[in-house]
C-alpha cells in the first residue's frame, strides 16, 4: 500500500481572509490591501482567462425583456422597487458607483485603463456582430462603443487560423441589424495571413505578436490600401498582453485611422490582462495568494476564524478576524447541489432555493425569465453578511460576495460584475469599519 505523502504546514495570522480569486474575490482583495489589512487570499484566479473584460452594471431590465438599458441608473431603481431582495437593493446607486470607481483607479495603477460612464451604458461591438450594452470598458474598446451614432466606415480585420472570429460574419449581422450602415456600404473586411503561422492562431499566440513592432509595421501595410475607404479599424481583442492600449494607440499612428478591439469567445485576452493586473498589484500591496488551494475546514474560536487550506504538497493554517466568501456558485465549488438539495460548502450557510428540486427549473427551458436555481444563493444583511432564519448574521465578521448570492439572476440582468464589485466592495468597508473602529470609508 502506497504510503500517503507528507505535507509541509505552515501558519498565518491575518486580518482579512477572501475565498476566491475569480472577479469578486479579486475587488475584495483589492479593497483590502488598499486600507492596510493584512489579506490572505485563497483560490483559482484562472478563471478570469474566460471573461470578457466588460464590466456590467445593468445591462436588461425587465429579466424577461431581453431590452438592452440605456441607463443603468433608471433600471436601478425600477430593479429595487421589483425585488427588493436584490444585492442591489442593499444599498443606494451611488455606492454602486463608488465601487466602480474605486475598482478603475485600482487598475489603472496597475496600468490597465477602463472608461465608465456614469449616465449612460456603452454599447459594444462583439464577435456576433452583435451590440451589448457594459458600463465600464476597456479604453481599447472605446472607439467601437459609438458606431451606431457616427457615419464611419467601417473596416473590420480578423486573421487567417484564428477561430472563433469572421469579419465577413460580424459584417453580415450589423448589415441586418443597422440599415444605415447597409445602405451607405460602409463595411468593408480583410482576412490577413501571418507568414510561417501553419496551425491553428490562438488567441494569446496572436496577442504576443502584437508586442512587436515589426508586427505593428507588417499589420499598418495590409492596411494601408484601405486608407480611403476606411475611417475607423475594428480588431479582434487580442492587440497586446501587456500594453494594449499603447499598442492600439502605435497602430493608429501608422494607419491614420482610429482602431479598437471587438471581444469574442474565450479564451479571452482582455480577461488575462485583467488577471494579470490584478496579480500584480495584489503583489506590490503584500497580500498573500495561496494559489489553488482549498478550504476543508473551518471554526471559530477566540474571535477568529481558524480555516486549514491544503494543495497536494501544502497544508496551511490561516487565522483571520475577517472572511469574505466568494467562493462562486457551482463551477467555483461554493454551491454543491445534490438530489435533494443545494448546499454551501465551507461554513454550511443557508441556501436559499426553491422547496424541492422539481421547482430548480422551468418547463420552458428557454423562459426568458430563467429558472428558479439561477436565483438561488446565500442571503444577507445589508452589509453583506449571510443571515440564519431569523435574518440575524451567521457571524459578525463572515462576509459573501459576488455570484453566491442569493436573488441575482445576473446572467439575464447583466448585472454580474456590478453585484460582485458592490458587495465585495461594501463588504470590506463594513469589515474595517466595524472591527477596525475606522469610519473613514
Amino acid at each position: 500500500m502506497k504510503a500517503r505523502q507528507k505535507k509541509d504546514r505552515q501558519r498565518i495570522n491575518c486580518d482579512l481572509l477572501v475565498i476566491g480569486a475569480g472577479f469578486a474575490g479579486m475587488v475584495a482583495a483589492a479593497r483590502g490591501s488598499s486600507l492596510g489589512l493584512k489579506t490572505v487570499q485563497v483560490g483559482n484566479s484562472a478563471t478570469l482567462f474566460l471573461v470578457s473584460g466588460l464590466f456590467d452594471l445593468l445591462g436588461v431590465y425587465p429579466i424577461g425583456s431581453g431590452q438592452s438599458l440605456a441607463s443603468p441608473g433608471a433600471g436601478f431603481e425600477k430593479l429595487k422597487v421589483a425585488n427588493p431582495l436584490h444585492p442591489y437593493s442593499k444599498t443606494g446607486y451611488e455606492k454602486v458607483l463608488e465601487s466602480f470607481d474605486f475598482l478603475q483607479d485600482f487598475l489603472a495603477s496597475a496600468k490597465l485603463d477602463y472608461q465608465s460612464n456614469t449616465a449612460e451604458n456603452y454599447s459594444v461591438l462583439t464577435a456576433a456582430g452583435t451590440f451589448k450594452p457594459s458600463y465600464m470598458v476597456p479604453k481599447t474598446f472605446l472607439k467601437g462603443c459609438t458606431l451606431k451614432q457616427t457615419n464611419k466606415r467601417l473596416l473590420l480585420i480578423d486573421f487567417k487560423r484564428l477561430r472563433e472570429f469572421s469579419a465577413k460574419q460580424i459584417s453580415n449581422v450589423l448589415q441586418k441589424r443597422c440599415p444605415d450602415l447597409a445602405a451607405s456600404e460602409s463595411i468593408s473586411t480583410m482576412t490577413i495571413e501571418i507568414p510561417d503561422v501553419s496551425t491553428t492562431l490562438t488567441p494569446t499566440r496572436l496577442a504576443g505578436l502584437f508586442d512587436d513592432i515589426q508586427f505593428l509595421k507588417y499589420l499598418s501595410k495590409k492596411i494601408a490600401p484601405f486608407a480611403d475607404k476606411a475611417d475607423i479599424v475594428g480588431l479582434p481583442a487580442v492587440c497586446g498582453i501587456n500594453n494594449s492600449l499603447g499598442v492600439i494607440r502605435q497602430l493608429e499612428e501608422m494607419t491614420g485611422l482610429d482602431c479598437f478591439e471587438i471581444p469574442g469567445l474565450p479564451p479571452s485576452i482582455p480577461g488575462l490582462r485583467l488577471k494579470n493586473a490584478f496579480e500584480k498589484k495584489l503583489s506590490e500591496n503584500k497580500v498573500t495568494f495561496l494559489s489553488n488551494s482549498k478550504i476543508n475546514t473551518s471554526e471559530f474560536e477566540d474571535h477568529h476564524f481558524i480555516l486549514n487550506a491544503e494543495t497536494q504538497n501544502m497544508e496551511t493554517k490561516i487565522m483571520s478576524r475577517g472572511v469574505i466568501l466568494a467562493s462562486g456558485r457551482f463551477p467555483g465549488g461554493g454551491l454543491h447541489a445534490t438530489r435533494e438539495q443545494i448546499t454551501e460548502t465551507i461554513f454550511n450557510l443557508r441556501v436559499y432555493q426553491p422547496k424541492k428540486r422539481s421547482l430548480w427549473y422551468d418547463k420552458n427551458f428557454f423562459n426568458p425569465k430563467g429558472h428558479p436555481i439561477n436565483r438561488a444563493g446565500i442571503e444577507t444583511d445589508n452589509a453583506f453578511r449571510p443571515v440564519d432564519q431569523t435574518s440575524r448574521p451567521v457571524f459578525d465578521r463572515l462576509y459573501a460576495a459576488g455570484t453566491i448570492l442569493a436573488h441575482n439572476d445576473w446572467a439575464r440582468l447583466k448585472s454580474g460584475s456590478g453585484v460582485s464589485c458592490l458587495s465585495a466592495f461594501t463588504a470590506v468597508n463594513d469589515f474595517y469599519k466595524s472591527f477596525l473602529g475606522n469610519t473613514n470609508v
